[in-house]
Order: structure tokens, then C-alpha cells, then sequence
């Protein structure tokens, strides 16, 4: 047969599609607790097979494969967790990432699943993903993400804007979770929370930051803000926090309505992930826009020119940016109503 010779290399492509399992041997091993029977000591392949009722050659396969990705070390024949998955993927840890993890690959699952009939546009997911913020577990999943996504260093950009210990009120806009408000707060002992979010999630984000201890400042508002006005409290601080991304093809509208909800003087800040100076790959960035876009959304990404454009329109100035995730391109914008 005259077969055409290859002139390019297709080993890349190759590659990636032999790598993409490793998303889901991770997940397995976290789920099996594979991370949370090593932090307990080293143990040997056979001590982990019969442990846990393996095949012992699938299982030397998988821990080769967890160490390759520098997620667990072999010293001697004793596997132990690097200090990587001691900090993340121990379900004990308190930065445990384990339902963060199965959150985005049930995105991607969905969206690999439905592909078809979503590039086509015969199916819409907006709404379901919409309804899905409000499930116990979605929210559990973000809350480990924002934990394991630069909220320290949001937070303590927030708590140094001019002012800050004479707020008295603050909106977190699409709160969910609670963690950005109720770490807010612990900066400030005079200062009360509301959360802002869709009318489903509303109850379960209340009763998390009760269940926290802050039952007394802490409550929340139904709202749609795509749809509704968000009530004028004048508040001193207003946050969001991965949100505004769900309506930029209506970014100024919401702005506005944003704007009508701070005090004069007051302060908004929006976080979200920014393709400008990201560290992030082309790679990376172009999946998380599939998975955005398929999800029903326009983008997950913000760059901080296009919002400070926008606010300076709706009567905000005296911006400032700072990196809460430099590792993942994740911006803090701040901006004060004039």
C-alpha cells in the first residue's frame, strides 16, 4: 500500500488525550480515600492493596500514576502523600478540595456528555446550571474552592480599602456559600452581612453561616439580578465574587443596579478570573471558556479594563487591582462609588 508519509508530528494530541484520564484516577483516589489511608503512615503496595480489596497491578498503576503528578512519593517501597494532597486532598484537611474537584468535573462531564446537542443549540443549560448553586453539595464544593482560591488575600485587600472599620453593612452579591462574608466580618466586629442570591440558594446560605456562628450577622435576600433591582440599603461594601461573569452580556445593567445598592462613598469590589497577565496556559483558558460557555454562561473571565470602563460609566472611580490568585489569574477589583 502507498500510505502518505506523516510530514507533522501528532504526538501532542496524542498525548492529551492519554493524559485525560488522569483527572479521573485522581478523583478515584480520593473518593477511595487512597489520600486519607497514607496520611495516616506509609504504607507498601500490598498494604494497600489488601487494604482496600485492589487489584494489586491496577493499583501500582494508579500510585504511579499519582506520583507522576507529585501527588505521592515512593521511598523504599512505602508510598506517603506529598505535601500537596496532605493539604488538599485529605478529606480531614480544612483546605480540603475533594467536592471542588467533583464539582468542576461534573461540569465537564455534563458538558461532554450533551456536547452535541449544545454546540448545535438545541439545548440550553443555563437554567439547570442556575438551579444547580443551590444543592448542599455544589455549595460545599465551591466554598472548598474559594478556600483554595485566594480568599485570604481577598479578603485582606478588602479589610485595608480606606475606611473599612467604620463600615457598618456589606452585600455579597451571589454569596452562596457565606465563607467571603463571614471572613468580611471577622475583620470587622461592628459589621453586618447580607447575602444576595437566587431565591433557591438563599435558605441553605443562611443556615451554613449559622450553622458557623453567625446567625446574629448574617441573613439573606432573594434576588435574581439579572432580573430585579437589588434593594438600595446603602450599603458601605459590596462584593462579588466569581458572578458578574453570569451576566456579562449584561454587564451594564447590573452594574448600574449595583451602583443604586452602595452609599455614596461606599465600595464594590469583584472578583473574578482576568485573561490579562494570566499565568494560566492558552490551553487552560480556552477550556474553562468551553466548559463557561457549554454551562450556558458568556464567559468566565473579566479583564479588569472592560469592568473599570463599565463602573467608571455607573459613577465609580479610585480603582484598584489586586492579584487574591496570582497562580490562577483570579483579580480583585475594587472601586468606590463617587
Amino acid at each position: 500500500m502507498n500510505y502518505p508519509k506523516p510530514e507533522q508530528d501528532f504526538t501532542p494530541v496524542h498525548n492529551m488525550i492519554i493524559r485525560s484520564v488522569s483527572a479521573q484516577v485522581i478523583m478515584e483516589a480520593v473518593n477511595s480515600k487512597i489520600f486519607d489511608t497514607l496520611e495516616l503512615k506509609p504504607a507498601t503496595l500490598r498494604d494497600l492493596a489488601d487494604h482496600f480489596e485492589f487489584d494489586e497491578l491496577k493499583l501500582r498503576a494508579v500510585l504511579d500514576l499519582l506520583e507522576s503528578w507529585e501527588l505521592v512519593k515512593n521511598e523504599d517501597g512505602y508510598y506517603s502523600n506529598t505535601y500537596v494532597a496532605t493539604e488538599y486532598l485529605v478529606s480531614s484537611s480544612p483546605l480540603y478540595q475533594g467536592l471542588g474537584m467533583g464539582l468542576t468535573m461534573g461540569f465537564c462531564a455534563e458538558v461532554v456528555r450533551d456536547m452535541s446537542e449544545l454546540l448545535r443549540g438545541r439545548k440550553s443549560k443555563r437554567d439547570e446550571s442556575d438551579n444547580n448553586w443551590a444543592a448542599a453539595d455544589v455549595m460545599e464544593g465551591t466554598a472548598q474552592e474559594a478556600l483554595g482560591g485566594g480568599l485570604h488575600n481577598a479578603v485582606s485587600a478588602v479589610a485595608a480599602l480606606p475606611g473599612f472599620d467604620e463600615f457598618k453593612l456589606m452585600g455579597d452579591l451571589g454569596g452562596n456559600h457565606g465563607n467571603y462574608t463571614m471572613s468580611i466580618l471577622d475583620r470587622n466586629s461592628q459589621l453586618q452581612g447580607i447575602i444576595l442570591d437566587l431565591p433557591a440558594v438563599v435558605p441553605l446560605s443562611e443556615e451554613r453561616c449559622r450553622e458557623n456562628g453567625y446567625a446574629d450577622r448574617v441573613r439573606g435576600i432573594a434576588v435574581n439580578m439579572l432580573k430585579e433591582d437589588l434593594p438600595e440599603l446603602d450599603f458601605d461594601l459590596l462584593f462579588a465574587s466569581h458572578i458578574l461573569y453570569s451576566c456579562r452580556g449584561e454587564l451594564k445593567p447590573v452594574v448600574e443596579k449595583i451602583a443604586k445598592s452602595i452609599k455614596p462613598g461606599g465600595w464594590f469590589c469583584a472578583n473574578h478570573y482576568t485573561k490579562s497577565q494570566s499565568p494560566l496556559s492558552d490551553q487552560t483558558i480556552a477550556s474553562f471558556e468551553v466548559i463557561t460557555t457549554f454551562a450556558g454562561y458568556f464567559s468566565h473571565f473579566i479583564d479588569p479594563d472592560v469592568l473599570e470602563n463599565v463602573l467608571t460609566e455607573c459613577g465609580f472611580g479610585n480603582f484598584s487591582r489586586t492579584w487574591s490568585d496570582a497562580n490562577k489569574g483570579i483579580m480583585l477589583v475594587s472601586a468606590q462609588k463617587l
